[in-house]
Formats: structure tokens, C-alpha cells, sequence
């Protein structure tokens, strides 16, 4: 379904302007959502 909602040719778009995730040298913490998810959530709403 993410795939349907973010197509290949908007998350090319998006990749571009997005930074990527900093790594967390203590680790722990929660786990990150896909960041295609997530667009797909902000395009749901």
C-alpha cells in the first residue's frame, strides 16, 4: 500500500530534500518508521 500512496518517482523527490538518520552510538531507544512510511502517512492525512 506505501508504495501505492509514495510512488517510486516521489520518493526519488523526497529522498533528495530529506536528510538521513543520525546513528545513535548508545543505541537503545525506539525503533525509527520507515521514512517512505511515514510520507505515505502525511499524503494519507
Amino acid at each position: 500500500m506505501v508504495e501505492r500512496m509514495v510512488p517510486d518517482e516521489l520518493w526519488e523527490l523526497f529522498q533528495r530534500v530529506v536528510p538521513s538518520a543520525p546513528l545513535r552510538p548508545q543505541g537503545g531507544g525506539r525503533r525509527r518508521y520507515g521514512d517512505r512510511e511515514v510520507l505515505a502517512a502525511i499524503i494519507f492525512v
